[in-house]
């Protein structure tokens, strides 16, 4: 399989969750201000899940623009990295009708998290199948995002345990991680950690 063809699934199953992400959001029928504050947790997870999804998605063409090469163990990652987002209109429709519910809330952690685990997999996936000396090593080589990613992750688990509303609202701060490009983050990341 080409690099433009993965891509251009990849583009296909992202347009289609995004899709399905509004499709799972009812509108009432009367024509009222309250009716549609009465969809304020809906729309709220709705929201969340849309900024993460195109941030991610952003962050997956940059990583992609990088690469030259692709082989078999970066087309299952980025399959492995598909399923767990194809999972997420189903976690955020649930999590958006039980606000503050324990069960619809880990599972929205959860599904997040094995999302960030699996792009954090796929990128070392195509730093592998790349030349040591190509761009996207070079670039990538510094990057600590997937690392803290995985520590928020885990930290927001934890906190569902004790305060639910933590596991939507943490997607914030995930999401804002990924908003610079690779060499943006890249030069804040040896300023701050001089590396």
């Amino acid at each position: 399989m080409t690099k433009s063809r993965l891509e251009a699934f990849t583009d296909g199953v992202v347009a289609i969750v995004i899709t399905v992400l509004v499709l799972e959001v009812r509108f009432p029928t009367e024509p009222t201000l309250s009716s549609i504050y009465a969809l304020k947790d809906v729309l709220t997870a709705y929201i969340v899940s849309f900024i993460f999804v195109a941030v991610i998605w952003v962050t997956h063409h940059r990583l992609f623009r990088m690469t030259e090469k692709v082989n078999d163990k970066v087309i299952w990652a980025n399959i492995f990295w598909l399923f767990w987002l194809t999972l997420c209109p189903a976690a955020t429709q649930w999590v958006g009708q039980n606000p503050g519910e324990f069960w619809p809330e880990l599972l929205y952690v959860v599904v997040y998290t094995m999302w960030s685990l699996s792009f954090g997999i796929l990128t070392r996936q195509v730093i592998a199948a790349n030349d040591p000396t190509s761009r996207v090593n070079q670039v990538l080589k510094g990057d600590r995002r997937s690392q803290l990613s995985m520590i928020i992750n885990l930290v927001l688990i934890a906190g569902v345990f004790f305060v639910p509303q933590v596991g939507l609202f943490g997607r914030f701060l995930v999401s804002a991680l990924w908003v610079p490009s690779y060499e943006t983050a890249g030069k804040l990341q040896r300023t701050v950690f001089g590396k």
